[in-house]
């Protein structure tokens, strides 16, 4: 994992030439916003409500019920970020979809909106299950990413 500080939504450094488990510590800047970088095998489902797309409602009620037991919190317009564990053997890809629900793996990262230190938070972050994997190979594997593409 990695922490760093975003200004206007940009990286103010090379975040993904920090090297793993190099984190921000103190109090963030007025202006600025915490960002974190998930490492592998973790991986952040960012379900967004905003800009007419409301990413819960693509999301089954189990898939959400199981979501719900792992580290996360509220994004700024009412979305939330599901970090887990990812314990599938297909390889994610860190994308957006058109359906307001992204995944971010150590490629991306995410505001980090929870006032606790993300160390903290890793004991919390739940194994993904047959259900959770299901749901995010649907997703967010290669295959899904070229379907996209058109290929």
């Amino acid at each position: 994992m990695r922490t760093f500080l975003l200004k206007d939504k940009i990286p103010i450094c090379k975040w993904g030439q920090l090297p793993p488990n190099t984190y921000f510590i103190g109090n963030i800047p007025n202006g600025y916003t915490l960002a974190a970088s998930p490492s592998s095998p973790y991986i952040v489902l960012d379900v967004d409500k905003k800009e007419g797309k409301n990413g819960f409602d693509y999301i089954d009620i189990n898939v959400l019920n199981e979501l719900n037991k792992t580290f996360n919190y509220t994004t700024k317009h009412g979305g939330r970020h599901f970090w887990l564990k990812y314990t599938g053997n297909k390889s994610l890809v860190n994308r957006a979809t058109p359906y307001g629900i992204d995944l971010r793996t150590e490629k991306g990262y995410v505001a980090f909106y929870s006032k606790r230190d993300i160390r903290d938070c890793i004991p919390e972050m739940k194994e993904t299950n047959l259900t959770i994997n299901n749901f995010l190979e649907e997703f967010f594997t290669h295959e899904i990413r070229d379907r996209y593409r058109g290929k």
